[in-house]
């Protein structure tokens, strides 16, 4: 048990050392940058002007890493969308439906879209090949409709039970630690294909792209402590057990099996919260 403790705390200060190497760096400024217009035009439907565009985009997987801080800013959207009707006068679910409008439309969308895909494969009870075909379908199946009504109605529900001075929190930290939870199931997953979208995503996420995600929640702390860090706990394990049971049938994690895992760790944290 010493030396496995031994070993851990080697690892971190090897990744510790690496971060301080790259973040002094002169590159570090112009790279960061890069790499969060890259994940930030991913995750989200609001533009950045197109001179941020960087002129060679970076690799995927250390766009990746950047995840849960363009997370976090849209959780910070999100939850003045669900404040501010409440401060407004309307009723706590009917605020938290606006609040979940607005989220759908800056980039939750994309996320649903997977956890859509996801529901449907699981529904058809196919496995490899044949999952992979279900889940390719541009149409939306029974399952796939049905959960994406599951995940509003519980979004909403878990919103409009938390106490109203906590729901920016609330959608803050639950916002950051579903794009940690991401990053999880590319580590954990592998790529189940040959070619794919999101192969560089997922085959070359590394432990230090995964170190670097988990730094990247750190700004969010100011919104909470203990809530937070039981969130990405959660978060942490819902990627792992889905992305576990997802390189058992789909032999791999691909970008919708990470965008349910997105959805799914962001109703834990809700739950978190609303409990």
């Amino acid at each position: 048990m010493e030396h496995k403790t031994d070993g851990y705390e080697q690892q971190f200060r090897n990744l510790w050392q690496n971060m301080k190497e790259e973040t002094h760096s002169p590159e570090f400024k112009c790279d960061f940058a890069a790499r969060f217009v890259v994940i930030w035009t991913l995750l989200s439907r609001i533009p950045l002007p197109r001179s941020l565009w960087p002129k060679e985009i970076p690799e995927g997987h250390r766009c990746l890493s950047l995840a849960p801080l363009a997370g976090g800013l849209l959780g910070v959207i999100s939850g003045f969308a669900v404040m501010l009707p409440y401060l407004m006068g309307i009723n706590d679910l009917a605020s938290a439906w606006i609040g979940a409008a607005v989220y759908f439309l800056i980039g939750w969308a994309l996320h649903l879209d997977g956890w859509g895909d996801l529901w449907d494969g699981i529904g058809s009870g196919r496995c490899g090949d044949e999952l992979r075909e279900v889940m390719k379908d541009s149409r939306l199946g029974s399952y796939g409709g049905a959960s994406i009504v599951i995940a509003f109605g519980l979004w909403t529900s878990l919103v409009s039970s938390i106490p109203p001075m906590y729901r920016l929190s609330a959608c803050v930290t639950s916002a950051a630690a579903a794009r940690f939870a991401e990053c999880v199931a590319a580590y954990v997953g592998k790529y189940p294909w040959e070619h794919g979208m999101a192969k560089g995503w997922v085959d070359s996420f590394t432990k230090y792209d995964l170190f670097t995600a988990f730094v990247c929640l750190a700004p969010f702390l100011i919104f909470s402590i203990f809530h937070y860090v039981l969130c990405v706990f959660l978060s942490a394990l819902t990627a792992v057990a889905i992305a576990a049971h997802m390189n058992k049938r789909l032999s791999g994690v691909n970008g919708d099996v990470m965008g349910a895992c997105a959805v799914a760790a962001e109703l834990v944290s809700m739950a978190v919260w609303a409990m």
